[in-house]
């Protein structure tokens, strides 16, 4: 893989995960696994078990995204205009949380919110950057302690969440259609949060999330198609898209 050709910006910041933050000087960090991360590039993963199973490592994205240029053309500009993308592979919790967080939302939003979350009920792993709290870490937090922090109409779907985050170990075993209806079982997770936590803690790779941007994008250049024209790239050719339609229109 030519770590160079890789968007490593677009893939850690365009929505993908909010645990990471940019440092300067092409340096990106986050709290994973415990303990603080920083890289610079692709590359420096390779050697880091928890990292390269992170990355996705042992995938041909270089392969993939040749197979979707060559689809039609307008794949063929939104992987050129777009480079290199992949799919992380995260925390089934801390992408439950992250997705219930998105909803009608953006970017620099859910990130604040996730961070607020992470001062308050996580554990400071190095001055001045927390580790996500896990479940039984939020077991005892209140829809008003949630609503304290900004969550909004979040909370109870929040305290839910925490509630029925068993079902998470139970989605491993499940087709996808089984596992979205499960996870749907859980407050405020309907067919979009629930393909965004397939794809990116699962990494089921048929997923298509549909939010405006999507559901623009499929309305004005593939009227009459679904998710099956993409396959067997639905989910990479998703983060195509989906990135590029942001720099286009954004």
């Amino acid at each position: 893989m030519d770590s160079v050709m890789e968007n490593l910006r677009e893939i850690l910041l365009g929505g993908q995960s909010f645990s990471w933050r940019e440092e300067g000087s092409g340096v990106f960090s986050a709290v994973l696994n415990g303990r603080v991360y920083r890289i610079s590039s692709i590359e420096e993963c390779r050697n880091d078990p928890f990292l390269y199973d992170y990355f996705d490592m042992s995938y041909d994205y270089d392969k993939a995204k040749k197979d979707i240029a060559a689809l039609d053309p307008l794949l063929k500009e939104a992987t050129e205009k777009v480079g290199t993308l992949r799919l992380l592979k995260q925390d089934p919790f801390v992408t439950l949380i992250s997705f219930i967080l998105s909803q009608n939302n953006n970017i620099k939003r859910i990130k604040g919110l996730y961070d607020r979350l992470s001062q308050k009920y996580g554990k400071e792993v190095e001055e001045g950057y927390y580790s996500f709290p896990t479940a039984d870490e939020l077991k005892d937090v209140s829809q008003e302690d949630f609503r304290a922090l900004g969550m909004g109409f979040r909370a109870p779907f929040l305290v839910d969440a925490v509630k029925k985050a068993g079902i998470l170990d139970e989605v491993w075993n499940l087709g996808f259609d089984d596992a979205a209806k499960l996870l749907m079982t859980i407050k405020g997770v309907g067919p979009k949060v629930a393909s965004c936590i397939l794809i990116f803690a699962y990494q089921r790779k048929d997923g298509f999330p549909m939010d405006v941007w999507m559901k623009r994008v499929m309305a004005k250049y593939y009227p009459g198609k679904d998710k099956s024209y993409f396959a067997p790239y639905e989910a990479l050719s998703q983060q195509y898209l989906f990135s590029w339609i942001r720099e286009i229109e954004g």
